[in-house]
């Protein structure tokens, strides 16, 4: 779907480039990289810089940057296709907790008709696109940072880096302590979850984030106590 938008794209001088948020590496995510290859740029973002420095705090979220190296949209959800599994009826012969999920999923809010006519203006005007934001206007739509949210991402980097070293059960304190202090952040909760519930050699899936002995939230559980309508922040590009 990107490759397809990068393609589209490309020829008004729009770059995009993909990153995957994985400590793990390139286990979970070098079959969509190969297979945008060789015309789409896809990264793997190992340390959740892109976390630290843009704040993104689920997936997907972008951030538009011109000619100039400016922000002209801060992070926001960039969600570029429909709900996945439609409105079709859900099968009377699917397990109980599938259905949840099912059901859960389709709660969560899609954008993809408002971004992409969004995107697609600002590809075409630029500057003068009206969803393309000055550097003040940047700042004021830009999440503030507060001392919670800073520790949470020393926190996390420490566990990430415990993590790397080899002592999994030495990281997970320091993972629930980013958990606490910024329980919005969903990257922090994903990645932590992913590293507790996935196979090594399996690819990365929000329904594979199941309930576990290690941590106290899972990814259903946690979706449905804020509610599936909050999962994504609310989308808002056009300038005010």
């Amino acid at each position: 779907m990107w490759q397809t938008l990068y393609e589209e794209l490309a020829p008004q001088g729009v770059e995009i480039v993909t990153v995957a948020l994985d400590l793990a590496g390139d286990v979970a995510v070098r079959q969509f990289i190969e297979a945008a290859k060789p015309t789409h740029p896809s990264l793997i973002d190992k340390a959740h810089v892109t976390d630290e420095l843009l704040g993104f705090i689920n997936v997907p979220m972008a951030v538009w940057i011109d000619e100039d190296g400016m922000l002209v949209q801060p992070a926001h959800v960039s969600q570029v296709q429909g709900n996945l599994t439609g409105d079709k009826p859900i099968p009377d012969d699917v397990a109980p907790a599938m259905r949840l999920a099912i059901e859960t999923v389709r709660r969560i809010p899609r954008t993809a008709e408002q971004y992409l006519p969004a995107l697609r203006d600002w590809a075409e005007n630029g500057a003068a696109s009206r969803f393309a934001r000055t550097p003040e206007e940047v700042v004021a739509r830009s999440d503030e940072r507060p001392a919670e949210h800073a520790e949470a991402a020393a926190c996390f980097e420490l566990g990430q880096h415990i993590w790397l070293e080899g002592d999994a059960d030495g990281a997970v304190p320091w993972f629930k302590k980013a958990h606490s202090l910024h329980p919005e952040n969903w990257t922090y909760k994903r990645q932590a979850w992913t590293l507790a519930t996935t196979p090594p050699d399996a690819a990365a899936s929000d329904l594979r984030q199941a309930p576990t002995k290690v941590y106290d939230g899972d990814w259903m559980t946690d979706v449905t106590a804020s509610g599936p309508e909050n999962y994504y922040p609310p989308l808002h590009l056009e300038r005010d």
